[in-house]
């Protein structure tokens, strides 16, 4: 288990560093697109990828103990609402994802990157579940 947890981890500051290179390169795309043009929409797409990709390196850090875990205060509903358009991506158009929040949902403390990745497999675990899609 030593061994996996010294791998991991040096396989997600590796990873780390490749995303600061795409973070910085979406970031002065962002700048260079003129406002309004269709490409700030997938410019930020890059950008919110390599900041998913981020919270799943935080995450690999974590798993091989190089990282502690920073829970926070978190609204589901945001985050389950900030998710939804790669959840859909992710699942396809032949599976229909409906996303039901709840104004009296409390706040909770968790790791939002933790969070994030157990949305994301319980989406793709369903995903999985349905080859022949569902609605």
């Amino acid at each position: 288990m030593e061994a996996v947890g010294r791998l991991a981890g040096g396989i997600a500051h590796d990873f780390n560093n490749m995303l600061t290179v795409i973070t910085g390169y979406g970031e002065w795309m962002l700048e260079q697109i003129p406002a309004g043009s269709p490409l700030v929409e997938n410019a930020s797409e890059i950008l919110l990828a390599a900041n998913r990709a981020s919270a799943l390196t935080s995450q690999l850090l974590s798993f091989s103990r190089k990282q502690i875990i920073q829970p926070v205060i978190l609204d589901l509903n945001a985050l389950v609402s900030r998710l939804d358009p790669m959840l859909r991506r992710l699942i396809g158009d032949d599976v229909e994802l409906v996303v039901a929040t709840s104004p009296e949902l409390g706040l909770i403390r968790a790791d939002p990157g933790q969070i994030e990745q157990v949305v994301m497999n319980l989406v793709v675990n369903a995903r999985d579940a349905m080859p022949k899609g569902a609605s």
